[in-house]
């Protein structure tokens, strides 16, 4: 598997939500059966000596579970989010990388809430920047490349910083998911809902995202029922853009063609590979223009994958 299968996504036609357009995004569809995403019964906590980079996480079930990378994790000593994505083997214990989402806070009990939500697409490029960054750096110097996958905190720091500071919430710990709770006004909140509660199109396995004509990227699963899993989350994500009244006054209509071709710049570009942190492999590209990240089974086939714009 390779960063090249992206270019082998198939796009339709979008919906539109007043200037936001989403694309239905097709990849693969064969999935592992065996495979679940990550619900209230992955157990999450901090390690015995807590550390702010790291968790520990137990799959105590009988089939293997996908972390989808830029998943919050509520609870513990500071809300973290995940920093690749990672498929635990049934029954395994593993410690994970994560970054820190809540710069204000240490202090709490060891164990984390199931989260519905993802970080925005500004902070989850900081942190995959700061994740390539460091992967490069261990191989030049042959470090252990499963040991190498923090971000640059402080870059996802700022990152956080803004989006709050965008909507005005002064947050006594700095936690990014208040962005959630008071989203900027009734036009963001009525498009959010009605996206939501739409539903994925039978053999979609993915989303394309564009607010007029500017491309901000493309999320994608192996199955139509792994999308569904995580379409809230996703969702709610992508919507955060639109608080942004520069952003979300984009001129002109991004189309299919427009998205095939973001694909196809992504798919050229240089990548790294690393072995997955759980089963499978990883693939990590970060440009001045878009950052991606994906991982696959021992088969090739990819569990999860997305690649953002900047801007």
């Amino acid at each position: 598997m390779t960063v090249k299968e992206l270019s082998k996504a198939k796009i339709g036609a979008p919906s539109k939500h007043g200037n936001l357009l989403i694309f239905p995004v097709t990849l693969g569809g064969v999935g592992r059966p065996d495979v679940r995403i990550a619900d209230e019964t992955l157990e999450v906590s901090e390690l015995d000596s807590a550390s702010v980079p790291q968790l520990q996480v137990h799959n105590p079930g009988k089939t293997p579970v996908l972390i989808p990378a830029g998943r919050v994790l509520q609870g513990g000593r500071q809300t973290r989010t995940v920093n690749v994505s990672i498929l635990v083997p049934a029954g395994a214990t593993m410690v994970i990388p994560v970054s820190c989402v809540e710069a204000g806070r240490w202090s709490g009990g060891r164990s984390f809430r199931a989260s519905n939500v993802n970080l925005s697409r500004r902070a989850r490029i900081a942190k995959e920047r700061g994740v390539k960054h460091n992967i490069d750096r261990a191989r030049e110097t042959n470090g252990d490349l499963r040991a190498s996958k923090q971000s640059n905190q402080g870059a996802v720091w700022d990152a956080i910083h803004s989006e709050l500071h965008l909507r005005r919430i002064s947050s006594d710990t700095s936690r990014f998911d208040e962005v959630y709770e008071r989203r900027r006004n009734s036009e963001t909140e009525r498009i959010h809902g009605e996206v939501v509660n739409s539903r994925p199109i039978e053999g979609q396995t993915g989303i394309a995202v564009a607010i007029g004509g500017k491309v901000l990227g493309v999320e994608t699963f192996a199955t139509t029922e792994d999308l569904t899993a995580n379409w809230h989350a996703i969702i709610s994500a992508i919507t955060l853009d639109l608080d942004d009244d520069e952003l979300a006054a984009a001129e002109g209509e991004a189309t299919v063609a427009d998205i095939e071709a973001f694909l196809a710049r992504v798919a050229g570009a240089d990548a790294v590979e690393a072995e997955g942190n759980g089963i499978g492999t990883e693939f990590h590209v970060a440009t001045p223009e878009f950052v991606a990240h994906g991982l696959a089974d021992e088969a090739g086939t990819i569990l999860h994958a997305y690649a953002f714009a900047e801007g």
